[in-house]
């Protein structure tokens, strides 16, 4: 089996990923914990790999994350999906350190949102670096050297901001990571709060 990183922005990220999709990267919670801010039903926890949740998704119209743990961080993946753009769900997993999140819908529809102790910091729409919101462009600068984000109606924008995600989290997403199973949720229609989530249920990293 492969590990090729998924993050080489010369390489189209839709090649393993859904052409439609919402991947967060989180710290300081864990699966548990992940899938609870997303609203998820506990004890719909199923072992899959990403191809069997997006089967599942298209087979069962079900609205669903698939959950895992990577480099000390959690990820969640939304096939065909997108709940962790809500500003209300992103700061929850932001709670205990950062959370941001890459959601595509084709080639041109892409945004970047970002986190952090619980607060929402900018949604990046497909834009020149040059017209994110200040607040961004501190967090990205030192992770931005070399990473091209042109408003061309193509994949670069997405497999740019995809390689700016790893290097923001320090993880390295790999083929053998998705073909590997991880927890399927089914997401509920409650999305958690800030006020869902106490002290006691977020253990620091």
């Amino acid at each position: 089996m492969s590990d090729l990183y998924i993050a080489d922005h010369r390489r189209p990220v839709t090649r393993w990923l859904p052409d439609s999709a919402c991947v967060t990267w989180c710290s300081g919670l864990d699966v548990e914990q992940v899938a609870h801010c997303f609203g998820a039903e506990p004890e719909s926890a199923t072992p899959m790999t990403l191809l069997d949740a997006e089967m599942e998704h298209y087979d069962e119209a079900w609205q669903t994350v698939l959950v895992g743990s990577l480099d000390g961080w959690t990820l969640a993946i939304e096939p065909n999906g997108g709940e962790a753009r809500s500003t209300g769900v992103l700061t929850a997993l932001s709670t205990a350190g950062r959370a941001f999140g890459l959601y595509w819908n084709g080639p041109v529809h892409t945004e970047f949102n970002y986190a952090a102790q619980g607060c929402f910091i900018a949604a990046v729409p497909r834009s020149p670096v040059t017209e994110w919101p200040a607040a961004i462009q501190g967090v990205v600068a030192p992770h931005i050297a070399g990473l091209p984000f042109p408003t061309t109606p193509d994949d670069q924008w997405l497999n740019s901001a995809f390689a700016l995600a790893t290097r923001l989290s320090d993880t390295h997403m790999t083929v053998r990571w998705l073909h590997t199973e991880h927890s399927r949720f089914v997401i509920s229609t409650e999305i958690c709060t800030l006020a869902d989530i106490s002290p006691a249920d977020v253990t620091p990293r």
